[in-house]
């Protein structure tokens, strides 16, 4: 396949293994799951799972059904759960093909124990608690004793129960003790006993390492991917965490152009001198968004600010007349020496680095290094 635009999304794996590694360490009674879903956060689950998987990780989590089937191609024998809502009319498929799934409420577990009687084989289960974040799961202890009772069915496996914290990564543990204090009162109604008991997400995981709890599983998300949850989870200096993906392209145009002169749609900025505007190859069809206007990327080592509203497929920088066709482009990540991290990246457009990997679109080709090798 040719690849004619130099625009391209690079992934470190040696930086991926070696988060996953000092984020697993972080606790002896906890086994890391690798949170994969949204094709890993835009830069690419099936690479990303099948290297894991080579170096040993068993256990992975996603948010759709169709994720998991996907990933099971290449992670075959281990466990994946998905943390959303599947069909319970799907549920034969996830005991053909060995997927825990979540059940939210005894409404879902009924419907899914009724598919199950016409198949052989175990469904697993992950009972999902609600605790403060109020998105899926059932919290009244009524229903979780229904629950607990449907849990008697042959053919269904308790592999787990959760929650999930949903102000880990803020300054104030108040909420999270609620949370905990919820989680361990309700887990406690269960006479069945799970394998799995998790609530902790990349925050959690890195500030609660050395809780004295009963906890066995932490689900590592963003952090995996070289990002901290915020800045009060980087603050705790518990762990260096290294960047994995870096977004990168060329300079495909540069002209001179007179004082006074409008540029981009919307003529929103107009030079104030003679200046050299340098085009790059990037725009909002490849998820670098039209709110990133003012932001400096770096040009060969030169911070040039993006000028002009952010086009489709291309953008504009101010830069200086050194700047010729083909120097480098970073607009985030490490790349040639240079450094921009995404945070800063997203914290100019006022969103989060989860969102900043995950508008990357999917015709940015992807590059994987391990070794110092493109694969």
């Amino acid at each position: 396949m040719i690849n004619d635009r130099p625009t391209r999304l690079i992934v470190n794996l040696d930086a991926l293994l070696r988060n996953y590694e000092k984020l697993n360490n972080l606790s002896d009674k906890k086994v890391g799951l690798a949170i994969v879903k949204a094709n890993s956060y835009g830069l690419g689950s099936k690479v990303i799972s099948k290297l894991l998987y080579e170096n040993g990780v068993r256990h992975f989590a996603v948010a759709t059904f169709e994720e998991a089937l996907e990933l099971k191609e290449v992670i075959k024998e281990s466990l994946i759960l998905v943390l959303g809502v599947t069909n319970p009319k799907n549920v034969k498929y996830a005991v053909e093909n060995n997927i825990s799934l979540t059940c939210p409420s005894k409404e879902w577990l009924e419907e899914a124990i009724k598919e199950l009687d016409s198949i052989t084989g175990k469904l697993k289960v992950h009972v999902k608690i609600e605790t403060g974040m109020n998105r899926i799961g059932t919290f009244e202890e009524k229903e979780i004793l229904e629950i607990d009772e449907l849990l008697d069915y042959p053919k269904v496996e308790f592999e787990g129960v959760f929650s999930h914290y949903s102000n880990a990564d803020g300054e104030n543990n108040d909420y999270d003790d609620y949370q905990t204090a919820n989680f361990n009162r309700l887990v406690a109604l269960f006479k069945h006993k799970p394998r799995y008991v998790h609530i902790e997400n990349s925050a959690g995981t890195v500030k609660y390492n050395d809780r004295d709890d009963n906890y066995n599983l932490s689900r590592i998300g963003i952090s995996l991917y070289g990002c901290y949850p915020s800045k009060n989870i980087e603050k705790l200096n518990k762990l260096e965490l290294e960047p994995v993906a870096s977004l990168v392209s060329k300079v495909t145009h540069v002209k001179r152009i007179p004082k006074g002169t409008k540029v981009g749609y919307g003529i929103s900025y107009e030079t104030s001198e003679d200046e050299y505007i340098a085009t790059v190859p990037i725009g909002y069809a490849d998820g670098l968004l039209r709110r990133a206007q003012g932001f400096k990327l770096n040009v060969a080592g030169e911070e040039c600010e993006i000028v002009g509203r952010v086009c489709m497929d291309q953008l504009m920088v101010r830069c200086s007349e050194k700047i010729k066709m083909g120097d480098d482009v970073l607009v985030f990540g490490e790349y040639n020496n240079q450094k921009i991290s995404v945070d800063e990246f997203a914290d100019y457009q006022k969103t989060i680095s989860y969102e900043i990997f995950c508008c990357i679109n999917q015709r940015v080709p992807r590059k994987y290094y391990l070794n110092n090798t493109e694969l």
